[in-house]
């Protein structure tokens, strides 16, 4: 296509391009729009095909022009953009006597005997100038596990295996039933309760602060003072008290509220931990306690290992942020932004939360998300640039022992997967893009200078 296109460089990320499509190609593209609509258009008195020119441009002049407004601009700004060598990012914004952006009814239509002119204001990707990146001073957090971190494993283990067993003081309450010994921390407590706001005229009960359920004492999984005031309590008793709702408590109406509660306490367990013994480990699938203790430690030994790499990677990366400023597209922090809220949008829904409360934690926590989509993207370009530095690029045997690895972790077959990436070239590239920037990091890691912390 025969084209006359102006770059002007607006910012160091921004390029507007004025594109001329001459008459004679609009007007000759216009044709071929009409004689298509020709081939098949069904208008009354006239058989397929067959209506007069003249006909079709009346009946069908407006549609062709306006499908040739979007068909020229998709052409003519691809190859604009191909001539001009534009690496572009995101959509262009498009303006054009037609049509200035943000006016109108979006009705665009060409004159098919005028030139089509108009502009198109596009992001694209930074030249970035990656230096003084080998020999990054870092620290690196000494990985330690003690008997006190493989302790507090094994009694996790024990925990779950606890049993609730009914305490009894031997004493009978008023109503004739067998009393339990008073309520100390780490008791489960099974209570019946029901409250309301403390208001000048009175109490204002709620619904929502009435109901049945088991309370570990001391865990602090009910509002701050409610646990304390059970403490003392035995079955069968009754007891009114106030308390006062912390100020981040979810429901605003609540939030800094005095409230008063009436519990009655029905039954109080105690938790019964089993025997620590090798009888124990191996009902847990381990050959003793003394294997359990080793597996324990070499769990709790990767566990922190792998965090030691990802704060040194973390550090890594944001001493590279801050060594390489630039501007970024805002075009790609926003396409990370919404890939980061649907993630976490995601992993809420996973945890029941309703799709109200998602939106207004993902509002509330926008501003902060914007922040970190924008990290991830200057990180990534970074170690991209560093890649083309380099020229480190992904090995075919490193994508096939990768792909290997995938394929088992997911359980599938690796040759079926295989197929999937070659059919969807998009998303091996994804998994190229991914593989390509853990080398860089590996390569930027080996070339730091690293202490222990």
């Amino acid at each position: 296509m025969e084209l006359t296109v102006k770059v002007e460089e607006t910012s160091s990320i921004v390029r507007k391009l004025t594109i001329k499509v001459p008459a004679k190609t609009v007007s000759n593209r216009f044709e071929k729009g009409l004689r298509e609509v020709q081939r098949t258009a069904k208008l009354k008195g006239f058989r397929p095909g067959n209506a007069p020119m003249a006909v079709i441009r009346q009946y069908y002049g407006d549609d062709v022009r306006h499908r040739l407004y979007h068909s020229l601009i998709d052409e003519s700004f691809q190859e604009a953009v191909r001539e001009n060598k534009l690496m572009t990012v995101g959509r262009p914004m498009v303006e054009s006597p037609e049509h200035q952006h943000g006016e109108g009814e979006h009705d665009h239509a060409v004159s098919e005997d005028k030139d089509f002119v108009y502009t198109a204001t596009v992001e694209v990707m930074p030249e970035i100038e990656v230096k003084g990146y080998t020999g990054i001073p870092l620290k690196k957090d000494k990985v330690e596990v003690t008997d006190e971190d493989i302790n507090k494993v094994v009694d996790g283990l024990r925990d779950s295996q606890a049993q609730l067993n009914p305490v009894s003081s031997g004493l009978v309450g008023a109503d004739g039933k067998a009393s339990s010994r008073p309520v100390k921390k780490g008791d489960y407590a099974d209570i019946n309760f029901s409250g309301g706001l403390v208001t000048d005229t009175g109490i204002d009960e709620k619904p929502e602060m009435k109901g049945n359920r088991v309370v570990e004492i001391g865990s602090d999984s009910l509002i701050p003072g409610f646990e304390d005031n059970l403490v003392g309590m035995r079955s069968g008793d009754t007891k009114t008290f106030r308390v006062k709702f912390p100020k981040d408590f979810p429901d605003a109406e609540f939030q800094e509220r005095d409230a008063e509660f009436t519990v009655t306490i029905n039954e109080v367990k105690e938790k019964i931990l089993p025997e620590l013994n090798d009888e124990f480990a191996k009902g847990m699938g381990y050959e003793s306690v003394a294997d359990m203790r080793e597996k324990a430690k070499g769990y709790l030994m990767k566990e922190r290992t792998g965090e030691a790499d990802r704060k040194i990677r973390s550090e890594l990366v944001q001493a590279l942020i801050d060594k390489t400023p630039f501007d970024v597209p805002k075009s790609l922090v926003e396409a990370q932004t919404r890939a980061l809220a649907q993630d976490w949008a995601e992993e809420l829904k996973r945890q029941s939360v309703s799709e109200q409360a998602i939106q207004q934690a993902i509002m509330a926590e926008l501003e902060n998300i914007r922040k970190r989509a924008e990290n991830q993207v200057r990180a990534s370009l970074i170690l991209e640039a560093v890649a083309k530095k380099e020229s480190i690029e992904v090995k075919p045997e490193e994508f096939e022992a990768e792909l290997l690895k995938t394929a088992e972790s997911m359980r599938v077959d690796a040759e079926q997967l295989k197929e999937f990436y070659a059919k969807n070239p998009g998303r091996k590239e994804d998994f190229l893009f991914r593989l390509r920037q853990e080398s860089v990091l590996k390569f930027l890691l080996d070339k730091a200078k690293i202490k222990s912390a």
